[in-house]
């Protein structure tokens, strides 16, 4: 969205694009903090994840190119450029209207269609000739499934298509990132799509009639309240909103249930006197007594509160063994594999464990790397036979890990592999101890989140630096992956390292917080 100078036509000069109101349909509260930071009222909200964000749109970029090359094979296409960044009133209408030339020549594919009617500009990926004669719109997404926002952004640019009296095919496609086209009816999108547009533009032009930065309204505005959404976030921490409260996002009619008797913060929850609450309730103002540091709790490290609310999970941990594996994944879902047109990469299987000959001796780290798919299958097989010796030699053995991302990428290889199958469904359900659930049964934590990191300072001193995260890892792959195809062995070698130190880190970790919740 930007600016151009008010006319009688657009008192604001406000330009929404085709994304802007996909954004808007998804939430309300978040777009309007955009405006915000556009006019000054506001800054942008804190990102962790920039470089993701880059890494995907450029994946996107990538993925736009390889249909482009597509269409160009055996069709003609004609490329709509116009000016980035900065627009003028009469670039954009020297965009609009070299589309429209463009769709009355012979090409049969129309690249980067460009759209404005005053208030909205937009540029379509693809617009292509059907038999009928007439054009369908075509976007491509990153993405293995269609999703409600991109529906929006099709019928945005149909929407330009037909005001322009250009014929349109009936059915849009996105393009999604295996070459999948996905269609939509657009009979049934462009009702919706109008009634999407007019809230947003109504409510954006409210918005900036008031002069004030957009306030958070914990009862809706529009607001997705998603812990997705940095806006949303950043605003219900400002507030102290009841979202705060670990669990409660998953709970939404005690929210509402509370706001309807005057408790509306973590705070206030913390203090408030409830008429007879059932158990979930109850459980979700001790979670909010531990978070505003009124409740009783059983210990403190780190700046972190615990207590046990059930024995019951810690109780039915196994027994430990000499033969346990503590085990970590690092995979890309979005990764392109070059040899078969496939999406995903394992890239490193960690394995903490302790020697068979020596099972009095310190854990000893197993990384299992792989930078192709032939390099995955290995990888894959050296770990189904590695877990298989330990079980022979220790029966007891178990592989902990924390979540379900182990489970389900082991489930994944063997589909995407078609080889041992059997193996892991055994794994799954005899031999891998998923952690996360067991925290989520026996304690509560003074943070709003359930994730290994904010557990850790119970157990273990802050020791990490430098790749932190699993976006962390994966834009650190996609470098040492770039650096391995430039022929810079050295700077591969040293990225590629901080991944295993940072692998290693979790595998650790995993071992410790078992020991940890034993000791509970």
């Amino acid at each position: 969205m930007f600016f151009l100078p008010p006319d009688s036509d657009n008192p604001t000069g406000l330009v929404v694009s085709a994304s802007d109101l996909a954004a808007g349909s998804a939430c309300l509260f978040a777009l309007k903090r955009r405006l915000d930071v556009r006019t000054g009222l506001a800054l942008p909200p804190a990102r962790k994840d920039q470089e993701m964000l880059d890494l995907l749109r450029d994946r996107g970029l990538a993925h736009e190119y390889r249909v482009l090359e597509g269409f160009a094979a055996d069709r003609e296409v004609a490329a709509v450029t116009t000016t980035e960044g900065a627009f003028s009133r009469e670039q954009l209408e020297q965009g609009h209207n070299d589309t429209m030339a463009a769709l009355s020549s012979g090409a049969d594919v129309v690249y980067q269609g460009s759209f404005f009617d005053g208030s909205f500009h937009g540029k379509a990926d693809f617009l292509v000739r059907e038999d009928s004669g007439a054009w369908s719109v075509n976007d491509t997404k990153l993405a293995s499934k269609i999703k409600p926002e991109y529906l929006i952004q099709l019928a945005a640019y149909a929407d330009q298509l037909l005001a322009a009296g250009v014929p349109v095919h009936p059915y849009a496609r996105v393009i999604l990132r295996d070459g999948t086209p996905a269609e939509a009816e657009l009979e049934k999108v462009l009702p919706k799509f109008r009634a999407v547009r007019d809230r947003i533009t109504g409510a954006l032009a409210e918005h900036l009639a008031t002069g004030a930065p957009a306030a958070w309204d914990p009862k809706g505005d529009g607001a997705c309240r998603l812990s997705t959404c940095p806006e949303c976030q950043e605003a219900a921490a400002a507030a102290d909103d009841l979202l705060l409260v670990a669990g409660m996002p998953g709970a939404k009619k005690y929210r509402t249930l509370l706001r309807s008797q005057g408790i509306t913060t973590v705070t206030g929850l913390a203090t408030a006197a409830l008429d007879e609450p059932d158990a979930k309730l109850a459980g979700l103002q001790d979670q909010a007594r531990l978070q505003a540091g009124t409740g009783g709790f059983d210990g403190e490290t780190g700046g972190v509160r615990y207590r046990v609310v059930d024995r019951t999970a810690l109780e039915e941990l196994p027994a430990p063994d000499p033969g346990d594996i503590f085990f970590d994944f690092e995979g890309d879902p979005n990764r392109l594999e070059p040899s078969d047109g496939t999406w995903g990469l394992e890239y490193l299987f960690g394995l903490l464990a302790r020697p068979l000959a020596n099972p009095d001796a310190a854990p000893v780290f197993h990384p299992l790397t792989a930078h192709d798919r032939e390099q995955e299958r290995k990888a894959f097989t050296d770990f189904i036979e590695l877990v298989a010796a330990r079980r022979k030699a220790r029966p007891e053995m178990h592989i902990y890990h924390y979540a379900h991302y182990e489970k389900n990428a082991l489930t994944q290889l063997a589909a995407r592999h078609g080889i041992f199958a059997d193996e892991v469904e055994e794994l799954n359900a005899e031999v891998l101890v998923d952690l996360r659930p067991v925290v989520s049964r026996s304690i509560r934590i003074s943070e709003k989140s359930l994730s290994i990191k904010k557990l850790e300072p119970l157990y273990r001193p802050a020791v990490r630096e430098g790749v932190a995260n699993a976006v962390d890892s994966i834009t650190a792959y996609s470098a040492y992956a770039d650096a391995a195809a430039a022929g810079d062995t050295a700077a591969a070698e040293e990225v590629l390292g901080s991944i295993l130190a940072y692998n290693l880190d979790d595998c650790e970790s995993t071992l410790q917080l078992r020991d940890w919740l034993l000791s509970l």
